[in-house]
């Protein structure tokens, strides 16, 4: 009897892990008004996805054929967390569905709803990174401080996993005026920055400005859009770099404000429903940085908006450049994995 229960468990861990990639890839596109029918399994992050759970599905049946079965603590361990994976993607979609949260709540400089959707999110995935290592680990054989050692070990797999990323964001292509497909565009988008006292964009993104109006200037764009919400008791990035263009001689028609996102994606999103911007017969130029181009038209083939991207120019010392990259490399990863 005791034998029946525990191979029981075993198939319900592997159906558990399942069903988080099936729930994870739904909630990736909706919670992005995305439908599901665009998924796409070649997508870096889905790929990702997918091998984990197929790594966790054949651990599983490997097991079912070894002599040395999990005890049965051991196989409750992996079936709790397995449903702790599953339980938390059912809180993130609750707290997107039905929790209503107060927009102008800000905590670590982000909207707090979106805080416990990425940390939900992080901890859901550590936890099935962790049961991919147990089950191999178990396979392999037992070791002194097991459990332990699985951790280092999947503390190890994200380091590797973040490399990876590194690499993507440092490798990147020459994005310039001789790369682009047209002579002339309709729009250009600016991401939002941080802005510094008195309404004074900071370099990173007065870069982007400076780059969007000279090519304005140029007669290659014919409007800008300033994108980037703000924290309480601030101007929004968006009016800044509006303040900003118009005090260089851009025409106020020739903008399009949009003063309500708060992320890249909430952004690239925004040229996606704005019909004017949708139906634009060019692609939108993004002006950002080399590092901020990688991922950001990585999210344009999510949201299958069609861009090009164009370097802003703005130079960096080494330490802001390793810090810059670093960080994109971390929410390129965050990205492939929960499209946040």
């Amino acid at each position: 009897m005791k034998r029946n229960r525990i191979n029981i468990k075993q198939p319900a861990a592997a159906l558990l892990s399942i069903a988080y990639l099936l729930s994870l890839s739904f909630l990736k596109y909706k919670l992005n008004g995305v439908s599901i029918n665009h998924y796409n399994p070649y997508y870096i992050g889905n790929i990702l996805n997918i091998l984990i759970t197929f790594g966790i599905v054949v651990g599983f049946i490997v097991l079912a054929f070894k002599k040395n079965q999990l005890d049965n603590s051991r196989t409750n361990f992996l079936l709790i967390l397995s449903i702790l994976a599953q339980l938390c993607l059912l809180i993130i979609y609750v707290l997107s569905e039905l929790i209503g949260f107060d927009p102008s709540a800000y905590l670590f400089s982000f909207p707090v709803k979106k805080v416990y959707i990425g940390f939900l999110f992080i901890v859901s995935a550590f936890v099935q990174l962790y049961v991919l290592i147990y089950v191999w680990g178990v396979i392999l054989g037992f070791e002194k401080l097991f459990e332990l050692r699985t951790l280092f070990r999947t503390i190890s797999s994200i380091l590797i996993l973040l490399i990876f990323s590194l690499f993507v964001v440092w490798n990147v292509k020459k994005y310039s005026v001789e790369n682009l497909r047209f002579k002339k565009y309709e729009y250009a988008l600016i991401p939002g920055a941080a802005v510094w006292s008195k309404a004074k964009p900071s370099p990173i993104f007065e870069g982007r400005i400076r780059k969007a109006y000279e090519l304005y200037r140029q007669g290659i764009i014919e409007k800008i859009i300033v994108s980037g919400g703000n924290a309480p008791g601030e101007i929004t990035e968006a009016e800044a770099a509006s303040k900003f263009l118009t005090n260089l001689g851009v025409d106020k028609k020739d903008l399009v404000i949009d003063n309500e996102t708060s992320t890249t994606n909430e952004q690239i999103k925004f040229l996606r429903l704005n019909s004017g911007v949708s139906k634009s017969p060019t692609p939108v130029v993004i002006v950002s940085d080399n590092f901020h181009l990688t991922r950001i038209l990585q999210i344009c083939d999510f949201f299958e908006a069609e861009a090009e991207g164009i370097s802003s120019g703005h130079t960096l010392t080494i330490e802001k450049t390793l810090f810059y990259r670093t960080r994109e490399s971390v929410a390129l990863l965050l990205f492939w994995l929960f499209a946040i």
